[in-house]
């Protein structure tokens, strides 16, 4: 009786990854157009993930994607580009504030203050050693007790990778 049943242990797909991102388009589109016609149903979503090797929840929630935001259809399961990625920078400055994350927020967001706040007396153009009268002082970080006084933030360039030697 067990050898009428199909075989359902999981196998490797056929397609390398690169192969199958590629192929996501085509799939949700043409899942999109048997939507609009009416004839979409779960086998063709099902079949489409099978292929494809991933789930049919990701398969339906690429085409929730897409239907709502079309531009979606053209690379679906893609990550948003407007998405917080770690730089080299930003791991420097995770390493200077020992991983603290607010306090590397507060760092970038001083930076990126002090870099679009227009200069306080634009008619001069020689730099002078005092600051004009009318500047207030700028706030000085403190550091924790026992913790040495913080300086200016370093930040490298080049921030080797994790095992380089």
């Amino acid at each position: 009786m067990d050898a009428d049943l199909p075989d359902t242990t999981p196998t490797a797909p056929v397609l390398d990854t690169i192969s199958l991102t590629a192929l996501r388009a085509p799939a949700v589109r043409r899942l999109l157009v048997l939507r609009t016609e009416r004839r979409l149903t779960r086998a063709h979503v099902r079949t489409a993930a099978q292929c494809l090797d991933v789930s049919e929840r990701t398969v339906w929630r690429w085409l929730a994607d897409a239907t709502t935001t079309p531009a979606t259809a053209q690379r679906p399961g893609a990550r948003p580009t407007d998405r917080f990625e770690i730089t080299p920078q930003i791991r420097v400055l995770l390493a200077y504030w020992h991983g603290n994350a607010s306090a590397v927020h507060r760092d970038l967001a001083a930076r990126a203050r002090a870099a679009t706040t227009p200069p306080t007396h634009p008619e001069r153009t020689t730099p002078t050693s005092t600051p004009p009268p009318s500047s207030k002082p700028i706030p000085q970080r403190r550091a924790p007790q026992g913790c040495p006084a913080p300086g200016p933030t370093p930040v490298a360039v080049d921030v080797p990778a994790r095992g380089a030697s």
